[in-house]
Formats: structure tokens, sequence, C-alpha cells
């Protein structure tokens, strides 16, 4: 099987001849850490080649940020803090010189969207058919705070120009798109979008209605060209223990956008559609279940997130990519080998691509990266 069949068929719990695995990706401070710790670069794709790691087209996200962008403008700076407003309206309490290579230490003060007028203002931003939208993302250019996180400007390579490449390759076709809790969460503030949502639900509805609408319009042609094996909803909507809105909230006011958006992908042929969010997961995986998406990732396992519970509770109707606790693979030794033993039975059940739960964190030593991954390409019948 190629690296594309083999995506396609343990996602959807269809037979495969080798169980796929991703090793997870480690953060920009992680290749630092391990730099210091003896990796380099021609060792990484050499290591990545002799364990079979399947590889992947991921091709990006569109940009889906504000066109014209808001004018990036400092407001004050003090010692190490920078008080600004970033390309999307949002006024932030930077560090100048961050502690950690990869992240931004920030607060944010003051988001753009508060009202209806400011709503009816935004929109102005958002056309789907302004052409730079059908650029996937690539390097930004330098801005104040580039921190990693806010793809400030678009760029990179039209989609028409990758139709070949993608319709052609061996390896899985992925791209992420920004839904509905995320980008209403951008523009309005954790705190303010909670509010709207007993305030100014009518506000809620109508932000909820124009996002779904915007990537409808922005992905119809794209999907109808090109061949994609997965499309990814970024959500990022649950804590440490629960979701951050309710069950009941969540079915009114975003069940219907993925509802759309799953229909869409399935009538373009997509045979996989996964949820990304961060938290425990568990109540949000039935109402998934309902709108047609079939995988969720990463399963994070500090947020009380037990894999093995959710095959017994929703079966083959929910796949997973990640679920590999990232303490254990810091800890090493012993309590990694206890933790991927923990995993095997729904591995060999299918429907699961094991990973680290989330970006691999700095605390995990190289040579206790080297031990895990060679342990997991054993498991998955690749050493």
């Amino acid at each position: 099987m190629t690296a594309r069949e083999r995506f396609r068929a343990i996602l959807r719990h269809e037979p495969v001849d080798r169980l796929p695995y991703s090793f997870g990706g480690p953060r920009a401070s992680t290749f630092a850490a391990w730099r210091r710790q003896g990796l380099t670069d021609d060792f990484l794709r050499d290591f990545y080649s002799l364990c079979g790691y399947d590889g992947g087209m991921g091709i990006g996200k569109f940009y889906t940020g504000p066109l014209p962008p808001f004018e990036e403008r400092v407001i004050s700076e003090e010692g190490n803090l920078r008080t600004w407003i970033d390309s999307w309206g949002v006024t932030r309490l930077d560090a100048i010189r961050q502690p950690t290579e990869g992240f931004a230490t920030r607060k944010y003060i003051e988001f753009p969207v508060k009202s209806p007028a400011d709503f009816e203002a935004m929109k102005q931003r958002f056309d789907p058919h302004t052409p730079e939208r059908v650029f996937p993302i690539a390097d930004a250019p330098p801005t104040i705070n580039p921190d990693g996180y806010r793809h400030n400007f678009p760029g990179g390579t039209h989609w028409r120009d990758l139709v070949d490449a993608c319709n052609s390759t061996d390896v899985p076709v992925s791209f992420a798109i920004p839904s509905m809790y995320w980008t209403a969460r951008d523009l309005c503030g954790f705190e303010g979008l909670s509010m709207m949502f007993c305030d100014q639900p009518s506000l809620v509805h109508e932000m909820f209605e124009y996002w779904t609408w915007f990537l409808i319009e922005l992905l119809g042609e794209c999907l109808s060209n090109l061949k994609c094996d997965m499309v990814i909803l970024s959500e990022d909507m649950a804590y440490k223990a629960k979701a951050m809105i309710s069950p009941a909230m969540t079915r009114q006011f975003i069940k219907p956008s993925w509802d759309r958006w799953a229909a869409q992908g399935r009538a373009a042929g997509v045979p996989i559609i996964d949820v990304d969010s961060d938290g425990f997961i568990g109540e949000l995986i039935p109402l998934w279940i309902e709108s047609g998406v079939n995988v969720c990732d990463p399963v994070e396992v500090a947020a009380h997130n037990d894999i093995n519970d959710f095959r017994r509770q929703f079966g083959h109707r929910m796949g997973y990519v990640g679920g590999v606790d990232k303490r254990a693979m810091a800890k090493g030794g012993q309590v990694i080998r206890e933790e991927l033993a923990r995993l095997e039975p729904v591995i060999r059940d299918g429907g699961f691509i094991p990973g680290c739960d989330h970006g691999v964190p700095s605390d995990i030593s190289w040579p206790d990266f080297l031990d895990y991954s060679r342990l997991l390409a054993q498991l998955t019948g690749w050493l």
C-alpha cells in the first residue's frame, strides 16, 4: 500500500499492510534543545526514513485573516513589554524578547468585535473571493512581533498550481481551516465571546452564519479540483476537564456549521473530516459524530481523555490521531513503555494513528525521543 492508501484506510477502520504512526511535531524550542543534545538535520532525516515515517503533504492553511489586514502599530514600550495592535485589530501586551523560542508570552487587552456594528465593519475585510484567499500560508514577512500563532499575511503557492502534485502523490494530502469557535474567539476574545453567547446570541448566530458561508465559498472550487484526504477543522474549544461551552450550546450555535462543512467535504470526495481541539473532548465527540466528523486530534491525556474508553463508548464511529502522553515521553524508560502498552489495544483495533498528544515539548530529551520513536516503530510493524 502507498502511504496515502494506508492513511485513508486506517482512519476508516479498513485493513492495512502496516500500521501508520506519527512521531509528533517538535516545537521550535524542542529542536533548539535537541541540537544542543546532538541532533543534526541529516540524522533526523535519516532517522525518519529508517523508521518508515509515512510523511504527508500538508498544504497548510488558506489565508483566512483580514484583507486588508489592520495596520500593525506600536502603542507603547516599557522595559521588555510592548503594547501594540496586530493585523487582526487586537490590542496586545507582548514580551519583546521572548523567553522560549517558538512561543509568545502575550496578554490580550482588547478585541475588535463587541457589537453588531463592529462585525459589520469587520465583514468588509473578509471577502472569500479576494484573490489572495487562495494562497496557502507560506513564511510570513517580518512583523512587529511574529509569534508562530497568527499568520499575518497571505503568500505562497496558488492552489491551482498544486492540483497535479496533490492528485498524483502517494502521500496523504491535508489542509486545515479555522473553524467556528476558533475564529469567533479571535474576533471577540474568550471572555467577550463567552458573554456574547448569553447577552448577544443573535450576533453570535450572525457571525457563525457568515463564517460558514465564507469557508464554503472559499473551499468550493478547490475541493472540486484538488484530491484531498483530510480537511482539519481547527477548533480548540475545551479546557482540561470540560468544553468551553456546554454541549447544548454547542449544538445550538456551532453544530449546524459542522454539518454543512462535513457535507461539503463528503460531496467533494474527502474521506476524512477531522476536528482539532485541545482539552477534554469526551462531551464533544458525540456531536462531531452526528455532524459527520470521523477523526479527532490530538487527544490530550493530561486533559483526561482516555482513548480506550472512547473506543468503548463510540466504537468505530470515531478515529483518532495523537493520544501518546507527552509526559510519559518526557519520563522515558519504563513509563513510556507502559504508555504504549496502554494504547496497544486501540492501535491493534485500527482507526488510530498514534503520536504525541500535542506539539512535542522541550522537556522531552533527544535520547528519550529516539527511544520512544523506536518503540512506536516496532509496535506498528516498521522495525
